[in-house]
């Protein structure tokens, strides 16, 4: 039996130990130090009040496959040369597999973060509370979805009608890949009377006096402001980052370096293009899975193609699907199904997690590459 150790239980490290758990050639560990897992998507829906907090969480221990083993603990440091791991409460796991979804953590600009349960919470707080005329909506650096700002202004326009709101964002030309994508939020903005400043970095934000500071020497004053902020891994991997602040894979094998035992799935991954959604971190936890599976047996491994999807709010009743892989991409809507789509994933994700219906995601996938795309040559 081969020891397969998972670190990170969220999206991808959910799917990859609980599609290895049902084989008997496989013991698997995961190493996750939170009780909880939480869908992240649903942070929109708890910050503008859609959905209360319990919604969007499990407890960890109720969505593994009984037959792995879960250490809550956390992991201070990868030991590559000698196949283990270290944790905070001293304990050397070895492993034969090692699979490294350990997330990323969010820059502190002093906002609340809008990948965190807490930080909806705040959002939802401020949001509730709002009575002035300014709202900047914004992002600077990596961050995981360059559609979730625009989801946030797109509500944000029909909770308040009246109020003047901004979208600060960096990208000057999109890349060729996320060009539809690009296309239908910007033509979405429009429609709403959304001002989008394109080409400006946010530099830093003064809470007190209310200023976004950017790179350009601008100042945009608000009375509500949500920033997306940089995202990186965690000092504990630094041995592995590059200097872009991810763990480096083979984009095609998603093994970290030359080293063919270790994987990378999600947020860590240096992959960047697509964006960093929560499908192309479950379809790199089924290829990994597979793949090991795949070593263990002899058999050919397959390679990732960056698929990846997802659903997102064009308003309170439209929505906006996207699909890319490295090649192509497709943007369809907005639609009121698509709408009814982002709304109804919130209770199917759990679903996914276990593996229950990687057959209808692939379907829906295989649909969403066909028709008009942009190719990335």
């Amino acid at each position: 039996m081969k020891k397969v150790v998972v670190v990170g239980a969220g999206n991808g490290g959910t799917v990859v130990v609980n599609n290895l758990a049902k084989y008997d050639e496989v013991d698997v560990t995961v190493i996750e130090s939170s009780e909880y897992h939480y869908y992240q998507p649903g942070i929109v829906d708890v910050a503008m009040g859609f959905e209360k907090e319990d919604k969007i969480m499990r407890k960890i221990s109720e969505i593994l496959n009984p037959r792995a083993k879960l250490i809550q603990d956390r992991v201070i440091k990868v030991d590559i040369e000698n196949r283990k791991v270290v944790t905070q409460k001293g304990k050397e796991i070895e492993y034969e597999y090692l699979v490294l979804a350990p997330g990323v953590i969010n820059k502190d600009i002093g906002l609340p973060h809008w990948h965190s349960l807490d930080g909806a919470i705040k959002l939802r707080e401020q949001i509730n509370s709002f009575s002035g005329k300014k709202i900047i909506v914004g992002y600077f650096g990596i961050i995981k979805c360059p559609m979730a700002p625009f989801e946030f202004a797109f509500l944000l326009r029909q909770r308040f009608p009246k109020a003047d709101i901004t979208l600060i964002n960096p990208v000057s030309q999109p890349p060729e890949l996320q060009k539809p994508m690009a296309e239908k939020l910007g033509s979405r903005a429009k429609e709403m009377n959304i001002e989008v400043i394109r080409g400006v970095k946010i530099k830093g934000v003064d809470k007190e006096k209310k200023i976004i500071h950017t790179d350009d020497g601008q100042i945009f004053s608000y009375d509500l402001a949500l920033i997306d902020t940089p995202i990186r891994v965690s000092d504990e991997f630094s041995n592995l980052t590059d200097q872009s602040g991810f763990i480096p894979v083979d984009k095609e094998k998603l093994n970290y370096k030359d080293y063919s035992e270790v994987f990378v799935v999600g947020d860590a991954t240096n992959i960047t293009l697509p964006p960093k959604t929560g499908a192309i971190a479950h379809f790199q936890a089924i290829t990994v899975s597979n793949n090991i599976i795949n070593d263990i047996r002899g058999y050919e491994k397959r390679s990732f193609d960056g698929k990846a999807m997802c659903a997102g709010y064009a308003g309170y009743n439209e929505g906006l699907f996207v699909y890319m892989d490295y090649k192509k991409s497709r943007a369809i809507g907005p639609s009121t199904l698509y709408n009814s789509a982002k709304r109804a994933f919130l209770n199917i994700y759990w679903y996914t997690l276990t593996g229950k219906i990687d057959f209808m995601l692939d379907l829906v996938s295989r649909y969403l590459s066909g028709g008009p795309t942009i190719t990335n040559q």
